[in-house]
């Protein structure tokens, strides 16, 4: 004992002074887990929301694609060039409305030439796309930015049967 009555422990390596040292290592770490889910989840969730984003993206890609295709199907039905691109562009921008795509600013551009050719000679038909689409429209609500989806389809004319 020291003057007054007061007994002092000393320390021993590895013990903190506001745990006794009968405590073990489990509470002595009490709280370190609430810390980690702080920084991780967050962090997993913008991955998470990348992810989706990612995915959104290319799911749009696939819808432009496939109004490409659409295009240049209905073209093919029409006998005359000038027919095949007001039919392909109408049939384009309707699978794109009828997918939920809202382009900024949409160009559709078609080679229907082979339309003229007599039968017999072979050619081909093409549609391109391009669609400015909103990342807000595609991500989350509000996302600033834009992007630029570009695709294209090409089909051969059988030249026997014109189509």
């Amino acid at each position: 004992m020291t003057g007054g009555g007061i007994q002092r422990r000393r320390l021993a390596a590895g013990d903190h002074p506001r745990t006794a040292p009968h405590q073990p290592a489990a509470e002595r770490t009490r709280g370190s887990m609430s810390i980690e889910a702080v920084i991780i989840i967050p962090a997993f969730l913008v991955f998470l929301s990348l992810i989706i984003a990612i995915a959104r993206v290319a799911i749009a890609e696939s819808d432009v694609h496939a109004a490409a295709v659409e295009g240049v199907r209905h073209a093919l039905r029409q006998p005359h060039s000038s027919d095949g691109d007001h039919i392909a562009y109408q049939a384009a921008s309707d699978h794109l409305a009828k997918e939920g795509i809202t382009c900024l600013t949409l160009e559709i551009t078609t080679e229907t030439t082979a339309l003229n050719l007599t039968p017999g000679q072979p050619g081909s038909l093409t549609a391109t796309i391009t669609c400015v689409v909103p990342l807000a429209d595609l991500v989350v609500p509000g996302m600033p930015g834009q992007v630029t989806l570009t695709e294209s389809f090409t089909t051969m004319i059988n030249a026997y049967t014109g189509e």
